[in-house]
């Protein structure tokens, strides 16, 4: 489809002794935050089917990788997450597809690179904040659920960037260069809460109904086509399952 998803993944894996041994796959990593430590695969995939298209092994730091030539032509150094996209992205370049991805590649330069070489961008900015205006967004005051604001600036080829702050439990901030800040779908989602505040009475199940701008929407329809995958092949189909005797 014209969206692509851009995450990583964790293959269950216990290593076989170090980073330097290249036998099968290359390294055991552990991350807090992922469900499963082993072999982390950067990829990207179909934001429609989910079909997976291009995948990369992460073989260490001092392994020498095949993103390396694509950091600019001997330009200034990218982030590392910038060179990844450029690598798995590499096969779509010109074809004005739209990438979606989370706060481990999105930054400024990313979106630059990326249109520089045809391809558009939506992604949630967190610790790459360099020429991203976080510091204005994070004053505009929001007041509930579904407020946004954001800025847009445009260069002189009349290409158009836009920076915008979305209110959910908490502030989250994107980037792109494709999409309308124009009312989309809202998001809907289910929460337990506390209505009735007599002593001893039952929670109740709420149905939240949350505004979002159109690049939103995309996003999040596009986001966990990764994710889902991850979670149907560990735990749908447990193909990595460790049987214990």
């Amino acid at each position: 489809s014209e969206l692509i998803c851009v995450d990583g993944s964790m293959s269950r894996w216990y290593g076989q002794g170090g980073s330097w041994i290249n036998h099968g796959r290359p390294m055991y990593i552990a991350i807090d935050r992922k469900p499963e430590n082993g072999c982390e695969i950067q990829n990207a995939a179909c934001g429609v089917s989910g079909v997976m298209l291009h995948l990369k092994l992460v073989k260490g730091s001092t392994a020498p990788d095949e993103e390396d030539e694509h950091n600019g032509g001997g330009a200034a150094p990218m982030l590392h997450g910038t060179q990844v996209l450029l690598y798995l992205l590499s096969p779509w370049y010109n074809t004005q597809r739209v990438v979606c991805a989370d706060s481990y590649f999105a930054s400024v330069g990313a979106v630059q690179e990326l249109m520089r070489n045809g391809l558009r961008f939506i992604g949630v900015v967190k610790t790459a904040t360099r020429r991203f205006p976080k510091a204005y967004l994070s004053n505009l005051e929001l007041t509930q659920r579904g407020d946004f604001s954001g800025l847009v600036s445009v260069d002189e080829n009349g290409t158009a960037m836009c920076a915008f702050v979305w209110m959910d439990g908490d502030r989250r901030y994107f980037i792109s260069t494709t999409g309308s800040m124009e009312a989309g779908m809202p998001y809907v989602r289910h929460h337990w809460r506390q209505v009735d505040d007599t002593e001893g009475a039952d929670p109740e199940m709420v149905e939240l109904t949350v505004p979002q701008p159109k690049i939103a929407e995309t996003y999040y329809a596009t986001c966990a086509a990764i994710d889902k995958h991850n979670r149907c092949r560990q735990d749908d189909l447990a193909l990595e399952k460790k049987i214990e005797t």
